[in-house]
Order: structure tokens, then C-alpha cells, then sequence
């Protein structure tokens, strides 16, 4: 069995008016918001937005892993940020010529990369293109209320990106889009899906935006700008995009993600099957057998440290900011993190020796749950409530642990 190879890349051009992600400001750009010109923004690292070096110091830490880490084959490798689009095309090149050097890739590897509709050029989808990279996720979100969120893309610009894309080859494309936002109601969700639905993708994200308060958007929301959607309001919106994508011959294979039949992101599914995946890059995680860590999110702090560092055995990696061995206990955990977010479920067998039938069976009684043989997952009553059985899941997997203590 293979692993995965996840890459963050954490510059942008302009920080999103709803982003908390680990991010930082290319030099010289101008944020998006009320942050005057020339100063740093909320969430940005002054003197952090240089890309190269701090590319220079992912290739540095892929070429110190140990032998023992190596040998194993790469399914899927996945470019996000941040904006990867944003920075020279020969850098993200870069990266999975080093891959290509030190890991034995499958056959058929998935590579994905994000990309922001502004950044697409005939010239950059072919340099991406021959560097390997095979799979696009291009972050639409809006095509009403870009403005909004801060995006830079105009609606036509959208467009006009997924058909250089698809005039330059590609063949499988997926669209970020964003629901739930400030004053949408169902029509207005209705006419994003009519032109996302139009633009054909071989896949769909779509996820409703949480505001996160120390944002800028989340501070209008807050000095009552704007109204945001109840959780009534919220369940109708999420059920339109259920029906709109699956009426228009999307399967939903997870909470937030619906494809074409044999079109799902393999990365993403390794990872919320359990699988290996080794995160390189300022803020990246890496989950590998029993070890989890994550890397130092400031850019000037991860290079620092990577510089000249040794990888000296199998397991995390000597500059991580965090770094834990998970028990059996933290596994059944993430076992019903990811297992959940999965339509076709999780196994049983995967965790240890832990009851959950009770729980299972007064779920699978409300019709949120179904169960075949060994295998659990949620139904589509289910998926808009994900979090709140999540949630009695994991009390009844502590209540277990608890038991056999």
C-alpha cells in the first residue's frame, strides 16, 4: 500500500474576507478588506511572503527523510494552500521532480493542485500539465458574491478559466463552490449551481462557510452587516445542493463532496480511509503509522529550522512544532472522524475491540445511520446532522474505553 504526499502552500495574493487557514501574504500584495496599503494583514507574516526560499527548504526536508520513509509508493499528491496557483509555475515543478527522484510513484498517481481562476493561463495549465500534475481544483466559491469573500475572480473569469482548462486538456476538474453565505437564499443558490452545473466538472466541492469571528467578515457579521442563514435556512440550502448536483448525475460519496462516476479525489479518500500521508511545507500535517505532527506554520521559522537539519529515523520530523504517538484510543477516534464523512462508510473492524451497538442501533432507529454487516455509515438524513452523531459516537466509543479500563 501506497501514501499520500500533501504540500501546503501557504502564500496568497490577497488573504479571503473568511479565511482562517495557515496563509501568508506574498510580498507586495494588497489584502483584501479595510487593511490600509503597505500594512501586514490579520493572519500574515511580515517578511514571510518569499516563496522560493521557502520551497527551497520543502525540497530540503523531502531529500533529509530517511531510507525507511522512502520506500513506499506515492498514490496521490495534493498542492494546497494558500493558493498554490499563486507562485512560479517552476516551483511546484520543482517539488515533484524531488518527489519523482526519491519515492517510486504508482501507476496512475493522482496530482492535484488548487488553483485560483485569476492565476489560470494557457501557458500555465501546459507547465503544470507536463510537470504531472492531473488533476485541477479551481476555487470558484461564488459566482455572485466573489467581492464578498474577498475573492479577486470576476464570474466570467470563472467561466473563462474552466474553458482554458478544458482547451488545454485537462480532463479531470473539480469546482470549489460556497454556500450558505452573507443574505443567500435558495434562488440565489439556485443560479451558482445553474452556472457551475452548466461549466460540466468531473467533480464538486461544496462546503457552507463558517465564519470564523477573527475575520473580516466574521467582524461585519458580527457589527450586523449582514444576516446569515438560520439552521432552518442552512438545511434547505445544503439539501438544493444535494438535489441540484445529484439531479444533474453526481454521486455524493462524502458530507461536502459529490463526483461523476469513477471521478472521486483519491487523496482525499485515502486519507479518510486511514491511510499514510506526509504533509511537507509551513503548517502541513502528516499522519504516518502510529505518529502524528505538524509542521511550524510560520514560513521564516519553518526554513530556519528545516536548513541544515537532519531526518535522522522513521517518524516525525526533528523541527515539528507538535508531535504525538496515537494510541489505540486516539485511532478509534480518528476512525469516526473521517469513517463518518464517508456515504459508504467505515468498518467496524477498525476499531479496537470497541462497543458501539447501542449507539449504532438507536442511530440506524432514526434513520441517520445505516449498517451492513460490519459496515456503518451515514445516511442522507443523516449527512446534515454529521456533526451531532459524530459527537454521540465518540461519547459512546469513550464510554467503552471507560468499561474495559
Amino acid at each position: 500500500m501506497g501514501f499520500s504526499l500533501y504540500v501546503h502552500v501557504p502564500f496568497c495574493v490577497r488573504i479571503c474576507t473568511y479565511c482562517d487557514f495557515p496563509r501568508v501574504q506574498l510580498a507586495g500584495a494588497t489584502p483584501a478588506g479595510a487593511t490600509p496599503a503597505g500594512a501586514t494583514p490579520a493572519g500574515a507574516t511580515p517578511g514571510a511572503g518569499e516563496p522560493e526560499a521557502t520551497f527551497a527548504a520543502m525540497i530540503s526536508s523531502l531529500g533529509s527523510l530517511p531510507a525507511a520513509m522512502r520506500t513506499q509508493p506515492v498514490d496521490t499528491v495534493f498542492f494546497g494552500g494558500g493558493t498554490p496557483s499563486c507562485v512560479q509555475p517552476g516551483l511546484i515543478a520543482g517539488i515533484l521532480r524531488t518527489a519523482r527522484d526519491l519515492f517510486p510513484f504508482s501507476d496512475n498517481a493522482e496530482i492535484s493542485l488548487e488553483a485560483n481562476p485569476e492565476d489560470v493561463t494557457p501557458a500555465w495549465i501546459r507547465t503544470m500539465s507536463e510537470a504531472g500534475v492531473n488533476r485541477f481544483s479551481l476555487g470558484v466559491q461564488s459566482f455572485a458574491c466573489a467581492g464578498t469573500l474577498g475573492r479577486r475572480h470576476t464570474p466570467q473569469r470563472a467561466i473563462d478559466a474552466v474553458g482554458e482548462l478544458r482547451a488545454g486538456g485537462v480532463t479531470n476538474l473539480n469546482l470549489d463552490l460556497m454556500f450558505a453565505l452573507p443574505d443567500q437564499g435558495p434562488s440565489e443558490l439556485d443560479r451558482d449551481l445553474d452556472e457551475l452545473i452548466a461549466l460540466s466538472p468531473e467533480h464538486v466541492s461544496c462546503y457552507g462557510l463558517t465564519l470564523e469571528p477573527d475575520t473580516p467578515l466574521g467582524r461585519d457579521y458580527a457589527a450586523g452587516r449582514f444576516r446569515f442563514p438560520d439552521d432552518e435556512t442552512w438545511l434547505k440550502l445544503y439539501r438544493t445542493v444535494q438535489d441540484r448536483l445529484e439531479g444533474a448525475g453526481y454521486n455524493q460519496y462524502e458530507i461536502s463532496n459529490w463526483a461523476r462516476t469513477g471521478m472521486e479525489c483519491r487523496h482525499n479518500l485515502l486519507i479518510w480511509e486511514g491511510a499514510d500521508y506526509l504533509g511537507i511545507g509551513p503548517a502541513a500535517v502528516s499522519r504516518w503509522k502510529r505518529w502524528r505532527w505538524t509542521e511550524p506554520a510560520n514560513p521564516m521559522e519553518y526554513r530556519r529550522l528545516v536548513e541544515g537539519c537532519r531526518w535522522p529515523q522513521e517518524g516525525p520530523s526533528p523541527w515539528a512544532a507538535a508531535a504525538d504517538t496515537v494510541d489505540d484510543e486516539g485511532a478509534d477516534l480518528e476512525t469516526l472522524l473521517t469513517g463518518t464523512r464517508l456515504l459508504r462508510g467505515f468498518d467496524l473492524g477498525r476499531l479496537h475491540g470497541r462497543l458501539l451497538e447501542d449507539c449504532i442501533c438507536d442511530l440506524r432507529t432514526k434513520g441517520f445511520l445505516w449498517q451492513t454487516g460490519d459496515r456503518v455509515g451515514l445516511t442522507r438524513p443523516g449527512l446534515p446532522v454529521a456533526d451531532s452523531i459524530l459527537a454521540q459516537l465518540v461519547d459512546a466509543l469513550r464510554s467503552s474505553e471507560e468499561s474495559v479500563r
